[in-house]
Formats: structure tokens, sequence, C-alpha cells
């Protein structure tokens, strides 16, 4: 019987509990790492970005009808804008659409494997460009507002996977038929993906001549290829140009991407207090940037034979270095602007509560935090008792350019603030300049509807059929066209109305939505709602107006006739009265018995008793951290030390 040796055992299975050969510990670990990268992605995508990704698809459209078929392809890359548009419709459920976003990453990280042969101790090493792909989307910020391009989001992701495709099968091919390949991708290519047709086809016939060269094969035909690609490029959108009538000469090696958006007179040199990396131009080069990095790849891996611990520890770095780059600069982390589109998702699911809560959030809010957060007080019948009990202020909007209310929230505004003409006004004027987007033909749908225009408003819920997840919305207006008697008891609509008791005529606006509703609530005409009366004696004490307050206050008094007085109105008579020092106002005893509550009173004294404490000896800056905790929520507050407002 012969005697078994170890050299005969080596190729046998190894015992339950016996050390793993170290090759498949490294694989393990990578498959690890990578399971934790896509996992995390995605829940940063679909629960800290949830807002961000529902917004923007609000903001984008697809129809489906071969009129939207035939516009989005009216230009070239419009094939991409198509399926980008397809793709984006399902942030509607902003989790489902981050598993389809993060499945495309990881298909671009498995392609990048394949495409390069990267050995599976360095596949970290393909997370880098993977990386900078996401960050074309995280660093956009304010810009999904003004952006053109439907379907921008997914564009980059898709002509990077159709290209590491297109590379894949170039491999499997002989010389003659990848110059082919490459001599119709660019003709055909250019219609459908732009200037990414032109870049990665210069990328395999770079790519076709370098393989060519290590294998030692002819170079010949692979310089061929690579020549011809070059003299393609640079015909081929020459001849394209005459078909297309909606390009620029100027920009036809750029299609495809926002670059001309950069070149526009919209881009402002902001200069912000907080550094922000994440508007560089540079960003939407990225696409060609991740060809670069593969091409690199190519080339490194043959220096690492034979040092495969360097290899390990040089791909573990990259992907290191690649995922602190992205969320500590790349990710854009303003907390304003995702309480802004939060409070609009609420909004529009009319979840009040939750609009006025979301405010609690910011340390300094914008404006439009502070006008949603007070149409959901309004709504909820808490304004005059809870206004000033939120942070307040208006911070600087961290753009690039310069950002209005109209575009970001004053449709919602206007609509809320029964301004019907003027928020389908502004729907009108951003569909000409982006397009009929889902919000924009909500907002027209609702607007037409309260202003008794039901013909046109139901052009736009037929529009709205056509879609996947805003056909049904459209379904529930159309009931209120057909039936206009249920809309005044309709509880979504019953504020808009009541604010709508004047002439709703358009005059300017200057693009300033929250200046013009803070002058345009000052004047009355005639009998108005207490609705009215409330907001305008709001807007009084958010412009600190003391005139108009006495005038629109014994109004309010007069029509609502409150058995009790909400505490900020408390707040402002005693301010008001105080100041004025009976020049011109005056009250009797009974007055203050009904209407100021002592514990109102005995605040109002400590607060000029501790002003008192510190008048002459300190800065108004320096003033306003020893009130804010003891009176941060009073008017008196908001009345001494919340200045310098900016209205947008």
């Amino acid at each position: 019987m012969k005697k078994t040796t170890n050299q005969d055992n080596a190729g046998a299975t190894a015992p339950a509990g016996a050390v793993m050969p170290k090759r498949n510990i490294w694989t393990r670990i990578g498959l690890v790492a990578l399971c934790i990268f896509f996992l995390a992605e995605w829940a940063m995508l679909a629960i800290y970005d949830h807002s961000t990704l529902a917004r923007i698809e609000q903001l984008s459209a697809f129809y489906y009808n071969s009129l939207f078929f035939k516009e989005t392809m009216a230009v070239p890359a419009g094939f991409l804008s198509y399926l980008g548009s397809f793709l984006i419709q399902f942030f509607y459920y902003p989790a489902l659409g981050a598993v389809i976003y993060v499945a495309g990453l990881y298909l671009v990280y498995r392609l990048t494997v394949k495409v390069f042969e990267i050995p599976k101790e360095l596949t970290l090493l393909a997370l880098f460009p993977v990386v900078l792909l996401l960050a074309t989307n995280t660093q956009l910020g304010y810009w999904i507002f003004y952006l053109k391009m439907p379907g921008y989001y997914f564009m980059a992701l898709l002509a990077v996977i159709f290209s590491l495709s297109a590379m894949l099968l170039m491999k499997k091919l002989s010389p003659v038929l990848q110059l082919i390949m490459v001599m119709v991708w660019i003709v055909a290519g250019y219609p459908l993906m732009g200037v990414y047709a032109l870049v990665s086809s210069l990328f395999m016939a770079l790519y076709a001549a370098t393989s060519s060269i290590r294998a030692n094969k002819g170079v010949l035909l692979p310089a061929v290829t690579l020549v011809v690609a070059v003299v393609l490029v640079l015909l081929v959108p020459r001849f394209y140009y005459n078909m297309y009538t909606s390009v620029p000469y100027e920009f036809i090696y750029l299609v495809g991407t926002p670059c001309i958006q950069w070149r526009d007179v919209m881009v402002a040199k902001v200069e912000h207090s907080v550094p922000s990396y994440w508007h560089s131009i540079l960003f939407y080069w990225v696409p060609f940037f991740l060809l670069v990095a593969y091409y690199a790849i190519a080339c490194v891996l043959p220096l690492f034979k034979g040092r495969v611990r360097v290899g390990k520890l040089l791909s573990a770095v990259v992907a290191l270095l690649a995922v602190v780059l992205l969320h500590g600069f790349y990710w854009y982390n303003d907390n304003n602007f995702r309480i802004e589109n939060k409070q609009n998702r609420a909004m529009w699911e009319q979840d009040w509560r939750a609009v006025a809560d979301y405010a609690r959030d910011a340390v300094v809010p914008t404006r439009q935090i502070v006008m949603n957060k007070n149409i959901a007080l309004q709504k909820m019948g808490t304004l005059g008792s809870e206004m000033f009990s939120y942070p307040d202020g208006s911070c600087e909007i961290l753009a690039p350019m310069g950002v209005h209310l109209t575009q970001t929230g004053g449709k919602m505004a206007y609509f809320q603030y029964g301004k019907f003409n003027f928020c389908y006004r502004w729907c009108v004027e951003d569909a000409v300049e982006y397009g009929w987007r889902y919000e924009y033909l909500k907002h027209a749908v609702r607007s037409m509807i309260l202003a008794g225009e039901y013909k046109l408003a139901q052009r736009y819920i037929d529009i709205l059929k056509q879609t996947l997840f805003h056909a049904s919305w459209a379904d529930e207006m159309e009931n209120y066209v057909n039936n206009p008697e249920i809309i005044s008891k309709e509880g979504e609509f019953s504020l808009p109305l009541a604010l709508a008791c004047y002439d709703d005529a358009l005059d300017v606006d200057d693009s300033l939505v929250e200046a013009y509703l803070i002058k345009n609530f000052k004047n009355m005409y005639g009998d108005v709602s207490p609705e009215y009366l409330e907001t305008a004696l709001a807007q009084c004490l958010i412009r600190k107006d003391a005139k108009s307050f006495w005038y629109i206050f014994n109004e309010y008094l007069r029509a609502v006739n409150p058995k009790t007085l909400p505490r900020h109105y408390q707040e402002a008579f005693l301010l008001f009265y105080n100041l004025d020092r009976g020049k011109e106002v005056s009250v009797n005893k009974e007055f203050f018995q009904r209407f100021i509550s002592a514990n109102t009173q005995r605040r109002f004294d400590s607060f000029l008793k501790k002003v008192g404490q510190y008048k002459g000896k300190k800065k108004e800056d320096e003033l306003a951290p020893l009130f804010k905790d003891e009176y941060g929520d009073t008017y008196l507050y908001f009345y001494f030390f919340v200045r310098k407002i900016r209205t947008n």
C-alpha cells in the first residue's frame, strides 16, 4: 500500500477549522468591503438624501407618448436623456430609485474589473472611478433646479456603462472588425450619446492599439483604427451640425454635458463665508476622467506582477482616499437645502406638522424654510402663537449661481397664499426655460382649478395622465374639474381660497417672492377674510411695521372677535404700545384684562429689565446669545436681535 505524502494531500479539501490561505482571506475581505461600500452609498442616497432624490423626480419628466420621445431625441445625446428620464421617475420612491442607481454603479465596477482584467486582490482599485461617477451627482445641490438636460442624473452613468460594454465587445473582435466598430460607434453614437460617444471611441481605439502592442501583434490595423477615430471625431459633429437646429456651432463638441450652462451668464461668482468645492466645473468631465482612470489602471497593473502586497496596499489606499474625498468634499451637505426639500415633499402630502417640525432642524434658516413653516402653522391655526418659537433669520444660499425663490419654492408659496395667477405665471415661464416638469404641471393644475380655468387645468391633467406615478393624482384633480361644487369642501384648498379675497391681478414681483407678498398683504380693499387679516398681521410683525400693525390689528379684532389673543400678538402689542408711549394709541384697562395674559406681561417686563441691565455695556451682536435661551421663542427677541433679513 502506497504511503500518503504531504504533497498528495496538497490539493485535498481543508478540514473544518483549518486556517484559510492568505489569498482567500484577502478576497473575502475585499468582498466584505465592497458590500459595505455599496450598501453605505445606497443608505446615503435612500435615507440621508431621500428628499433630494424625491425633488429631482418632481423636477423631471417622462411621458409615455411618441411626442416626448421625438422631442428628446431631437438633440444629440437624446437617447441618454430619454433613458435617464425613464430611470429618474423611479425616484418617486427614493429607496427604489437608489437601488437602481447603485445597481448601475455596481455594473460599472464589474465591467471595469472585466474589461481590464483586474486581479481579485486589486479589485478595490475599480472603486475609484465608481466614486468619481457618484460625485457627478452628489455635488449638485441647487443645480437640480437649473440644469436643463432631461435625465442628467443617469446620463453619465449610462454613458460609461455603454462605453465599457463596447470595449468589452471590442476585445473579442478581430482588428478589422474593431475598425468597423469604432467607425459605427462614432457615426451612430454621436446622435445617441453626444460627446460621450466621441471620447469613448478614442479610448476604444487607443485601447485596441496598446493591447496589440503588449501582445506583440500587428500594429498596422490598430494604428489605422486610431487615425480613423481621430478624423471621424473631428468631422462627424460638423456633419451632424447641419441636421440639428438646436445646437450652436461652438458647442458641437460639448453636447451631452451641462458645460454649456456654465458658460451662460446665469452663473455668478458668489462669495460665501464657507468655502464651497462641490460646484467645480471639472466635475462635468468626470465620465472622461473615468475613462482615463480605466486606461491608467490597465497600464499600471503590469507593474505589480510579483508585488501582490504592494498592490493590495495601493488598492486599499486608493479606495479609501476616494471615499473620503467623496463624503468629505464632494457631497453637498447643506442642511438647509435638505430641509427645504423635506418641507416641499411634506407640503404636497399635506403633512403640515412635519413641515413645521423640519424648520426646527435649521440653525439659521433660509427664508424659504421660514415661509414654509409659517404656511404650515397657519394651516394648523397656530401661526400667532408659534411662528417666532422657531429658528429665524435669512441664511445665505450656498450655490455658484443666483438662486431665486421662484424656482425653488415660490410657486408653492404663491398657491398657498391665494395668488393663483402668479403661481401659474411662473409655471409657464419656467416651462419655457426648462420644459414641463411634473412639479410645474401639478402647480398649474391646482392654481387653474382654484382660478376657475377648468379647461386649462384639464389640458395639464391630460398630460399628467401619461405618467407612471402621477396619473392617480391627475385623476383626483379631474374630479374637481368635473365637479366644481366640491372644491370649496376640500380642506387642501380652504386656506388658498380664503386668502384669494381680492383681485388676483398680475403685476411685478422682480422674482422676490416674500418681499412681494409682504408688500401685497399690507394693502386691503374692502372686506377681507379673517385668514387674510391674520396673514397680513403676521407680515406686519415680520417687517416690524408698527404703523400698519395698529390698523390691521384693529381690523383683526373687529372681524375675528377672538376670545383670547395669540401669544405673539400679545407680545407685539405690548412692544409697540411701549414704543408708542401714548403718542398715537390709547388702550383701556379692560383690553389688558381681557387679552394680555399675566405670563406674557411678566416676560415682557423681565425682558425690558434685562435690556436695561446691559444697555450701553455690550454691543447688539453680543447681547443676542444672552437673551436667546430665555426669550428666543418670543417676538421680542425677533424684533431686537433678528436683523438683516434678505428676501429672495
